[in-house]
C-alpha cells in the first residue's frame, strides 16, 4: 500500500513537471484540449462554435467528421514514447527514465521460500495514471502538427481519443471531398502510431443557419461508410456532452440538461422541510454546489453577448422557481 501510494506521488510529480514543459516550450497543438492543464471540455466547445460563427460570417458552410480512437491508452507504443520525447527535446534523463520506466520490465513473485522465473510486468500508460493525460497528449502532438502542415486550410482538433475534423467552405460539395480526403490523412498518420480508427463510430455533422438546408452524407472511403452507404448526419450530434443542433440555438442541449437538473432538484425535498432535515442555507449550499452545475453545463457555448438566448432560459427558470419553492 505504501510503495502504490508513492508510486502515485511521484507519477504526480513528474506529470506536472511535463505540463510545464510542454507549455514553456510550446511542445503540444494549440488546438489540443484532452489532457493539458487549464483546459476544459468547454473550451474544445467554445473553439468549436468560433469557427462555425467566424465561417458564417465569411459565407462559408461548416462541415466536421468526429471520429474515435479505439482503446487509446493500451495502444500507445512505449518505444514511440520516448522516441517523442527525444524528438521534442526533452532532457536525456527523463526520455531514460520512461524507457526504463514503460519498456521492458520484469518481476518475479516470491511465495512460501519459493522464486518464480521472471515474467513481463510492463506498467503501461494505465488510463487512471497521473502521467497518462500528459503523454497521451504528447503522444498526438505529431498527428495533429503534421496534419496542420499539410493541410492549412482545415481544423483537427482533439480531446484526448475523440478528435474532430472540421472543413470549411462554399458549398456542401466542396466540403464532402475535403473530409474525405482529411479523414484519409488523420488515418495515415494515426496508423502510423499504432493507433487504431474506429471507422463505425465516426460521425458527420452540417452546420447550417438556413432553413430547410440540404444535410448531405459524406463517403469517408473507408467501410462501412463507403458507396452506397455513406455516413448519415444526425440532427442533433453529441460530442463531450454537448448537443449540438445545425443552427447553434441549443434548445436541446439546455431542455436536455435542465430535466437532469429539475429531477436533482426534486429529490431535494425529501432532505428536509421547515420542520426537520436539512437547514434552508444547507440546502441551498447543495442546490449551488450540485444542481447548477449540471443545469448550467456548456453555458458559455450559447450565453455570450449577442447570442440569442431568451427562449433558451425559460427551462433553466423553471429548475429556479422549483428549488425556490
Amino acid at each position: 500500500m505504501l510503495l502504490n501510494t508513492l508510486r502515485k506521488l511521484f507519477e504526480k510529480v513528474i506529470a506536472n513537471r511535463l505540463q510545464w514543459e510542454a507549455a514553456r516550450f510550446e511542445l503540444l497543438h494549440p488546438s489540443q484540449f484532452g489532457g493539458v492543464h487549464q483546459n476544459s471540455t468547454e473550451d474544445a466547445g467554445s473553439y468549436l462554435i468560433h469557427l462555425v460563427h467566424a465561417g458564417w460570417d465569411k459565407g462559408y458552410k461548416t462541415s466536421i467528421v468526429a471520429f474515435d480512437l479505439a482503446q487509446y491508452f493500451p495502444s500507445l507504443n512505449h518505444s514511440a514514447i520516448t522516441l517523442i520525447l527525444d524528438r521534442m527535446g526533452f532532457a536525456d534523463i527523463v526520455v531514460d527514465f520512461f524507457a526504463d520506466y514503460l519498456i521492458g520490465r520484469y518481476t518475479k513473485t516470491f511465495w512460501e521460500n519459493q522464486l518464480s522465473d521472471p515474467f513481463p510486468a510492463a506498467i503501461g500508460v494505465g488510463q487512471g495514471s497521473a502521467l497518462s493525460p500528459i503523454l497521451s497528449a504528447l503522444y498526438l502532438a505529431p498527428v495533429l502538427q503534421k496534419f496542420h502542415t499539410e493541410r492549412p486550410s482545415d481544423q483537427l482538433i482533439s480531446y484526448v481519443d475523440d478528435g474532430m475534423i472540421i472543413i470549411q467552405s462554399k458549398t456542401w460539395e466542396e466540403n464532402l471531398k475535403k473530409l474525405k480526403s482529411s479523414y484519409a490523412v488523420v488515418f495515415q498518420l494515426t496508423s502510423a502510431l499504432g493507433l487504431v480508427l474506429e471507422h463505425d463510430k465516426s460521425e458527420v455533422f452540417h452546420f447550417s443557419r438556413k432553413h430547410g438546408d440540404s444535410n448531405p452524407p459524406v463517403d469517408l472511403g473507408y467501410a462501412p461508410y463507403t458507396g452506397s452507404t455513406p455516413l448519415i448526419p444526425k440532427k442533433i450530434w453529441k460530442y463531450l456532452g454537448f448537443f449540438f443542433d445545425r443552427k447553434l440555438l441549443f434548445k436541446e442541449h439546455t431542455m436536455r440538461y435542465a430535466r437532469k437538473a429539475f429531477l436533482a432538484t426534486g429529490t431535494m425535498l425529501a432532505l428536509g422541510n421547515s420542520v426537520r432535515g436539512l437547514k434552508p442555507k444547507h440546502k441551498r449550499l447543495l442546490y449551488r454546489s450540485c444542481v447548477m452545475p449540471i443545469a448550467l453545463y456548456g453555458i458559455r457555448l450559447w450565453h455570450y453577448n449577442g447570442a440569442r438566448f431568451k427562449g433558451t432560459m425559460k427551462e433553466l427558470t423553471k429548475v429556479q422557481r422549483r428549488a425556490a419553492t
